[in-house]
């Protein structure tokens, strides 16, 4: 049963113990803020005319100041649940000081002093509350979880309400402040038993909070020390912006709420009349919201997305304004209507928005998301009821009368309109600090002034250091310099003691062609004679040297090859005939280190003279030769021996050394002309498209898109390549590959219903392992495909928060990603990443699951595989078939034909099927 329930209000197992601890004590405080504020209202309402409404807002706002002050001392000092356990205690001897001054004092003034009070008491009790709540939960569990722990406001508050209209007639309404003294203290006591390490800390202080340090070292690095307005007083945007928005929302709940009082008090004269109005309206309005809140709320939220639920409230309440304003609408139907608005406000407010609004703050540090709160609701709450309630005041001086509900609804229409303008700028900021949760940090450097005088000269005195480091640190920064005795001062170095600083000096000095380096080099070479960088500097002889030298006739291969290609760097004709006559020995030459040697010239000084050299490799018998020669081919981008290549690989078996070859021909070889994607052999289509995933051009990509267009087969490695080469997809391709993302989203959803009956039914446990993996895989492919769709910086991002083991950044990366992707595509792939953290939570209702047994979708796997299995899970599944013998399964396995599409696959099918015959039944 308990199941049950958590499956439909979509809580997890392991969260169920704390959520209905939250929950109760949630309850027990709802109970108490209903009796305190239907007693002290009804009070009120008895005592004064509603021309001092105003003055309570008034006063309200000056205590909630002070309240704020007072919480906010407490807030740096406490952990959040004795933060909350001191607010309780505080409430109820407030409570029972009131009762006191009620029963015993005459004065005139108290019930407007307790009407602004009640106010007070709501607003820190929430404040506590839901701070605790911030600090347990993440963003993507206050989104599932905070409208189940909030509604446990609701059947409090029905049952405060209603219980006042019984109550208050038999004991009085001063009498119904014992129980909100009940409520408090049942609620500490419930609270005292909840324990999590989040928030039951000792000693704690935000001093001591890691991200409250951060955030203050952080906010002082920035501008030297100057803040701007909104991070002095509101820390980030988001806050601001959320300020901003319950600053509106309060205002038109204040006159809204105005409205509703002065109605009443127009029809109800006595104290349990008042109440019991009071009392049977309000909990009308719980029952809709109880309703909405556990029903529809967090699913509401879900599906419209965080900032869109913020809408609801404001648009159903302008179209309902507007309703009202339309001419020739008689008094009475103003009035229901008006009182209609009032129940849908307090149902809106406490089923969609109040859960929308909390969940708001949780990218931000548990520091912020505290500060956020008594920002927001605070300081905002005073703000708007002083407005209203001079506005009120003002009004009533004026005009002289009571205010109309016509005109209250042309105020509301205009304050609503900059409601609704609120959340849009949070939707903007929600969606930036998202991103700055998931951005990595970086830093950069100083400028360095490298034509000044005294930095020249330390550039140069860094010369002489004899450190590597420094010596090569300073060469390039001379060099980017254009510094003119460049020359003077870098070639001595090429004796020096350092073979690191002689073999960069030796680098320069080819590539800026310095011939003026050559008799150095001649003397390094005497003074070094066994430096490991010796065919470095032979080559770098033979290319620098005025004059063409003879090739030496050495036993040492490595000199040989490097005089060679120093050489084929030449221009000359006659090094050039050099060359091709010591090639030509070379490739005909026994020896296959001789080949090897050859190739190593030719990959490093490309001519078209070299070709017919290479091509006679490629058709050489030894692997080690012909798959260099492949390599070969691709460094020197021989474009007119591609289909060679191909030729070559596909008739040696040599997929690993064709990748290769393709990377270095690059773009180019992937044009239609060169590499028709219908044309390819089938064993050489996943070393080709990894290739082209290697490789950075418009060619490649459209070429890895055509084969999405036809193949069929290997699609997920086409995917994987297009994202590893970030390519840029126009309008048609990315519509490809959204057909992709949608199939794999669906074969993936089966594949974690295999799963899920699997562990239901506690069989084939290798297959259960085999889809969860695979699994897996898929939600990378369909990551990576989301990224070649939408914001890829982001995607990326999102992936590297996935695969990390901290719930909270996971939590952050789905929420960032229910920002990026379309919600028809976000709420399946939602409940895939769920599944996959959780695979005890049911993907699927259980009415869902009695469709399917394990023989239909072995059966499945085997045959039709719909779900898109790989080869390793349907061999595994093959192989389970000893475990679960069914004769019609395996007559099924027998039909199938005996070419399997691959070797893994049919070399298991024969060996179950040998063990299945009736005189060799086996089962391992």
């Amino acid at each position: 049963m308990n199941s049950k329930i958590n499956l439909l209000l979509n809580i997890k197992p392991a969260e169920a113990k704390l959520v209905k601890q939250l929950f109760v004590v949630q309850f027990f405080l709802g109970v108490a803020t209903a009796f305190l504020f239907t007693s002290t209202l009804a009070m009120f309402l008895h005592a004064f005319e509603v021309r001092e409404i105003p003055r309570v807002y008034i006063l309200s706002a000056g205590l909630l100041l002070v309240a704020n002050a007072f919480y906010a001392r407490l807030e740096a000092r406490l952990p959040a649940k004795r933060l909350l356990q001191t607010i309780i205690l505080f409430s109820t001897f407030s409570i029972l000081f009131t009762w006191a001054g009620v029963s015993f004092l005459a004065a005139e003034w108290l019930p407007l002093v307790l009407s602004a009070w009640n106010m007070v008491v709501y607003m820190l009790v929430g404040y506590a509350f839901w701070g605790m709540a911030a600090i347990i939960f993440n963003v993507r569990e206050s989104k599932r979880l905070f409208s189940v722990v909030g509604a446990g406001d609701i059947p409090a508050k029905l049952m405060g309400y209603t219980a006042v209209s019984v109550l208050a007639p038999l004991l009085g309404v001063e009498n119904l402040l014992w129980f909100s003294i009940a409520g408090f203290v049942l609620a500490y006591y419930f609270l005292k038993k909840l324990e999590h390490q989040a928030i039951s800390g000792h000693g704690h202080s935000h001093s001591d909070d890691p991200h409250h340090s951060h955030h203050h070292a952080h906010g002082s690095a920035h501008g030297g020390g100057e803040k701007s307005f909104i991070s002095r007083y509101f820390q980030n945007r988001l806050i601001f912006a959320i300020t901003l928005f319950s600053l509106a929302a309060f205002t038109v709940y204040s006159l809204i709420d105005y409205t509703l009082l002065a109605e009443v008090k127009s029809r109800f004269t006595s104290s349990p009349d008042l109440a019991t109005f009071i009392g049977v309206f309000f909990a009308v309005g719980r029952v809709l919201a109880m309703l909405i809140k556990l029903l529809f709320s967090s699913r509401v939220i879900s599906r419209l997305g965080l900032t869109n639920s913020l809408l609801i409230a404001p648009v159903v309440l302008l179209a309902i304004s507007a309703f009202m304003l339309i001419p020739g609408e008689s008094e009475k139907t103003i009035l229901y209507t008006f009182g209609v608005m009032v129940l849908l406000s307090e149902v809106l407010k406490s089923a969609v928005q109040e859960p929308a609004f909390f969940v708001l703050f949780q990218p931000l540090d548990p520091h912020s998301r505290l500060k956020g709160h008594l920002v927001s609701k605070g300081y905002t709450m005073p703000i708007a009821l002083l407005v209203t309630g001079v506005f009120l005041a003002v009004y009533k001086n004026f005009s002289g009368g009571s205010i109309a509900i016509t005109v209250v609804c042309q105020i509301l229409a205009g304050l609503i309109i900059l409601w609704i303008a609120t959340v849009y700028l949070i939707k903007k900021e929600y969606v930036r600090s998202l991103v700055q949760a998931l951005r990595k940090g970086y830093f950069t450097g100083s400028e360095l002034f490298l034509n000044d005088e005294p930095v020249r000269n330390l550039l140069l005195e860094k010369l002489e250091s004899g450190k590597a480091k420094e010596v090569i640190l300073a060469l390039g920064l001379l060099e980017r310099s254009g510094y003119r005795n460049l020359e003077k001062r870098m070639l001595p170095l090429l004796q020096s003691p350092s073979g690191t600083i002689r073999k960069y000096v030796l680098s320069r000095a080819v590539d800026l062609r310095l011939s003026q380096a050559y008799p150095l080099l001649e003397q390094t070479l005497v003074l070094y004679p066994e430096d490991v960088h010796k065919p470095e500097f032979t080559r770098a002889l033979y290319f620098l040297n005025p004059e063409i030298r003879p090739v030496p006739d050495t036993d040492r291969l490595a000199l040989k090859t490097a005089a060679l290609t120093g050489l084929s760097r030449r221009t000359e004709a006659e090094a050039q005939q050099v060359v091709l006559q010591q090639l030509h020995g070379m490739v005909q030459s026994p020896v296959t280190k001789e080949k090897m040697a050859a190739l190593d010239v030719m990959a490093q000084a490309p001519g078209p003279a070299f070709l017919p050299l290479l091509t006679r490799l490629l058709q050489n018998a030894q692997p080690a030769v012909y798959k260099k020669a492949l390599e070969t081919a691709g460094k020197i981008k021989a474009v007119t021996l591609l289909q060679t290549v191909l030729d070559v690989a596909h008739a040696r078996k040599a997929p690993y050394a064709l990748q290769t070859a393709l990377v270095f021909y690059g773009d180019e070889a992937f044009t239609a002309n060169h590499l028709p994607p219908a044309q390819l052999p089938p064993d050489l289509k996943v070393p080709v498209i990894k290739a082209a995933g290697k490789v950075k051009g418009e060619h490649s990509t459209h070429f890895l898109v055509q084969l999405l267009e036809l193949e069929q087969v290997e699609q997920d490695t086409i995917i994987e390549a297009l994202w590893s080469k970030n390519a840029v997809l126009n309008t048609a391709e990315k519509d490809l590959v959204e057909a992709w993302f949608k199939t794999k989203l669906s074969q993936s959803r089966q594949k974690a219903l295999y799963h899920q009956c699997l562990k239901r039914e506690r069989a084939l446990p290798l297959v259960a392992e085999a889809l969860l993996s695979e699994l897996k895989q898929d939600l990378k492919k369909m990551m990576e495909s989301l990224a070649l769709l939408h914001d890829r910086v982001q995607v990326n991002r999102i992936m590297e928060l996935l695969a990390a083991d901290s719930p909270e950044k996971v939590a952050n990366a789905i929420e960032m990603l229910e920002q990026l992707v379309p919600k028809k595509y976000f709420l399946p792939l939602e409940a895939l990443l769920d599944y996959r953290l959780d695979p005890s939570k049911q993907l699927v209702p259980l009415s869902e699951m009695r469709n399917l047994d394990v023989s239909a979708l072995v059966q499945d796997i085997l045959t039709q595989n719909s779900a898109g299995c790989s080869s390793w899970t349907r061999s595994v599944t093959c192989y389970g078939l000893l475990q679960m013998p069914s004769p019609e399964l395996a007559e099924l396995l027998a039909a199938e034909p005996l070419a399997a599409p691959d070797a893994l696959y049919s070399e298991t099918r024969r060996f179950v099927l040998s063990q299945l015959t009736p005189t060799a039944h086996v089962v391992n």
